[in-house]
């Protein structure tokens, strides 16, 4: 008997970067990706801070595509014209989506990942996925991909962890209640932080577990103790 078991948990909700690989893969991505940019790199990663500053904890509307783009551009550069909106999608495209696509076509899942869906299957525990990151070719890359009853980014309608919208977004996706799913992260402040608000369940895997990390229900230093611990 494992954790889903002890509390009726019908479903695991994912995180990717830093959750189905080590999270120093990523952040080589991300400087490769951003080495020539550095500038709007600088400018892009705090648009994306104050966001979560702004939005917080809370259960907001999901934004439409305009309405995201305009956002972003109005913070990166005080101006939300068209022509400052489109600036904005190309640059984002450019620099990060399809830089990220090419990156991650050799990516391989940490230890574990492989055997640990399979028996979450085998259990009949529903899967589902949801990133800050833009989903690309990730799960494919690391050959999970078709494990999933979904895969989805809060990008996609501009409200980033640890705001409710993406976590009860997800739970509506599958038509259950917050307590019947437990969410899986690296990231304490986005991952935990915002599910546990959200009512789910949470497990903090690869990050180091600290004496105030008050709201993890289980943590797991890498995939075979998840699954132990998890699973049974």
């Amino acid at each position: 008997m494992g954790y889903i078991d002890d509390h009726n948990i019908k479903a695991i909700c994912f995180d990717i970067d830093g959750t189905f690989y080590p999270k120093w893969k990523m952040n080589v991505r991300l400087v490769r990706a951003s080495l020539f940019h550095i500038p709007f790199a600088i400018k892009y990663n705090s648009m994306r801070r104050k966001i979560r500053r702004e939005d917080g904890m809370r259960d907001l509307p999901p934004l439409d595509k305009d309405s995201i783009l305009k956002r972003s551009a109005k913070i990166l550069w005080n101006d939300d014209s068209e022509e400052a909106k489109i600036r904005f999608k190309r640059k984002e495209r450019y620099i990060f989506h399809d830089s990220y696509d090419r990156s991650y076509m050799r990516m391989r899942p940490a230890p574990g990942v492989f055997e640990t869906l399979d028996a979450a299957k085998d259990k009949g525990v529903r899967l589902a996925c949801l990133s800050d990151f833009p989903l690309g070719v990730k799960l494919r890359a690391m050959g999970i991909e078709g494990r999933f009853e979904f895969a989805i980014s809060s990008e996609e309608f501009g409200r980033f962890k640890p705001s409710m919208t993406p976590f009860r977004i997800c739970a509506e996706k599958m038509g259950l209640r917050m307590e019947e799913i437990l969410y899986v992260g690296d990231s304490y402040h986005k991952d935990i932080i915002g599910a546990h608000n959200a009512g789910m369940h949470t497990c903090l895997i690869f990050s180091k577990l600290k004496k105030s990390y008050t709201d993890v229900d289980v943590y797991a230093g890498n995939w075979m103790e998840f699954k132990s611990k998890i699973l049974g």
